[in-house]
Protein backbone atom coordinates (compact mmCIF):
# COMPACT_ATOMS: atom_id res chain seq x y z
CA UNK A 1 0.00 0.00 0.00
CA UNK A 2 1.29 3.46 -0.86
CA UNK A 3 1.71 5.98 1.63
CA UNK A 4 -0.84 7.84 -0.02
CA UNK A 5 -3.57 5.25 0.83
CA UNK A 6 -3.58 5.62 4.40
CA UNK A 7 -6.42 8.33 3.83
CA UNK A 8 -8.55 5.96 2.73
CA UNK A 9 -8.75 4.51 6.07
CA UNK A 10 -12.23 5.20 7.58
CA UNK A 11 -12.26 6.56 11.13
CA UNK A 12 -13.91 4.26 13.61
CA UNK A 13 -15.88 4.85 16.77
CA UNK A 14 -14.45 3.16 19.93
CA UNK A 15 -15.10 3.23 23.60
CA UNK A 16 -11.75 3.65 25.56
CA UNK A 17 -11.19 1.99 28.95
CA UNK A 18 -8.38 3.70 31.26
CA UNK A 19 -7.64 3.46 34.56
CA UNK A 20 -11.15 2.51 35.30
CA UNK A 21 -12.89 5.33 33.28
CA UNK A 22 -14.55 5.42 30.15
CA UNK A 23 -13.77 8.05 27.17
CA UNK A 24 -15.48 7.85 23.74
CA UNK A 25 -13.49 8.65 20.49
CA UNK A 26 -12.57 7.89 17.05
CA UNK A 27 -9.65 5.62 15.81
CA UNK A 28 -8.05 5.65 12.40
CA UNK A 29 -5.06 3.52 10.61
CA UNK A 30 -2.77 6.09 10.07
CA UNK A 31 0.61 4.30 8.83
CA UNK A 32 -1.20 1.06 7.00
CA UNK A 33 1.64 1.26 4.72
CA UNK A 34 4.07 0.31 7.67
CA UNK A 35 1.94 -1.36 10.84
CA UNK A 36 -1.86 -1.54 10.87
CA UNK A 37 -1.19 -1.59 14.63
CA UNK A 38 -0.46 2.53 14.60
CA UNK A 39 -3.63 4.02 14.91
CA UNK A 40 -4.76 8.27 15.33
CA UNK A 41 -7.01 8.23 18.75
CA UNK A 42 -9.08 11.23 19.27
CA UNK A 43 -11.65 10.93 22.18
CA UNK A 44 -13.26 12.77 24.47
CA UNK A 45 -11.22 14.93 27.51
CA UNK A 46 -13.48 13.78 29.72
CA UNK A 47 -15.31 10.22 31.22
CA UNK A 48 -18.08 9.46 30.12
CA UNK A 49 -20.93 8.65 33.08
CA UNK A 50 -22.34 5.43 33.38
CA UNK A 51 -25.69 6.37 31.38
CA UNK A 52 -23.93 8.61 28.83
CA UNK A 53 -21.90 4.90 28.07
CA UNK A 54 -24.60 2.54 27.41
CA UNK A 55 -26.48 5.10 26.06
CA UNK A 56 -23.83 5.31 23.24
CA UNK A 57 -23.25 1.39 23.15
CA UNK A 58 -26.99 1.58 22.18
CA UNK A 59 -27.37 3.49 19.51
CA UNK A 60 -24.09 2.41 17.89
CA UNK A 61 -23.66 -1.51 18.22
CA UNK A 62 -20.66 -1.77 16.16
CA UNK A 63 -19.21 0.28 18.82
CA UNK A 64 -15.53 -0.94 19.18
CA UNK A 65 -14.07 -1.63 23.31
CA UNK A 66 -10.64 -1.03 23.66
CA UNK A 67 -8.54 -1.18 26.53
CA UNK A 68 -5.79 1.05 27.49
CA UNK A 69 -2.78 0.39 29.64
CA UNK A 70 -2.35 2.33 32.58
CA UNK A 71 0.67 3.12 31.69
CA UNK A 72 -0.41 5.53 28.54
CA UNK A 73 -1.00 8.90 29.23
CA UNK A 74 -4.15 9.61 27.15
CA UNK A 75 -4.77 12.86 29.11
CA UNK A 76 -5.88 15.34 26.39
CA UNK A 77 -7.60 14.34 23.12
CA UNK A 78 -5.36 13.49 20.45
CA UNK A 79 -2.75 10.56 20.50
CA UNK A 80 -1.00 8.03 18.78
CA UNK A 81 -0.70 4.69 19.86
CA UNK A 82 -0.38 1.37 18.92
CA UNK A 83 -3.67 -0.82 18.63
CA UNK A 84 -3.42 -4.82 19.26
CA UNK A 85 -6.65 -6.56 19.10
CA UNK A 86 -8.57 -4.63 21.86
CA UNK A 87 -5.76 -3.36 23.66
CA UNK A 88 -4.02 -0.10 23.45
CA UNK A 89 -0.74 0.53 24.21
CA UNK A 90 2.83 2.05 23.59
CA UNK A 91 4.72 2.40 19.80
CA UNK A 92 7.60 -0.17 19.72
CA UNK A 93 10.37 2.46 19.17
CA UNK A 94 10.48 0.97 15.57
CA UNK A 95 6.97 2.65 15.27
CA UNK A 96 7.99 5.41 16.83
CA UNK A 97 10.36 6.33 14.52
CA UNK A 98 8.06 5.92 11.43
CA UNK A 99 5.33 7.75 12.67
CA UNK A 100 7.79 10.36 13.71
CA UNK A 101 8.75 11.02 10.12
CA UNK A 102 5.46 11.46 9.19
CA UNK A 103 3.68 13.69 11.75
CA UNK A 104 2.09 15.84 8.94
CA UNK A 105 -0.51 13.11 9.04
CA UNK A 106 -1.13 13.50 12.52
CA UNK A 107 -1.49 17.40 12.42
CA UNK A 108 -3.72 17.38 9.14
CA UNK A 109 -6.30 14.62 11.25
CA UNK A 110 -6.15 17.08 14.22
CA UNK A 111 -7.02 20.34 11.44
CA UNK A 112 -9.69 18.26 10.28
CA UNK A 113 -11.44 17.46 13.72
CA UNK A 114 -15.09 18.55 13.87
CA UNK A 115 -14.11 20.70 17.08
CA UNK A 116 -10.67 21.68 16.79
CA UNK A 117 -10.24 22.20 12.94
CA UNK A 118 -12.34 24.96 12.84
CA UNK A 119 -10.14 26.84 14.76
CA UNK A 120 -7.71 27.00 11.43
CA UNK A 121 -10.30 28.80 9.79
CA UNK A 122 -10.10 32.10 11.64
CA UNK A 123 -6.25 32.37 11.21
Amino acid sequence: MSEKNWRERDLKLAMINWKGEVYVGHIKEIAPEHSEEIIFLSKTFNPLSDELADTIRDLHPDIIDLHADDSLNLIGRYHVVRRLGSRLTHLTLEQEEYVGKRMLRVYELIMEDAILGRIGEYY
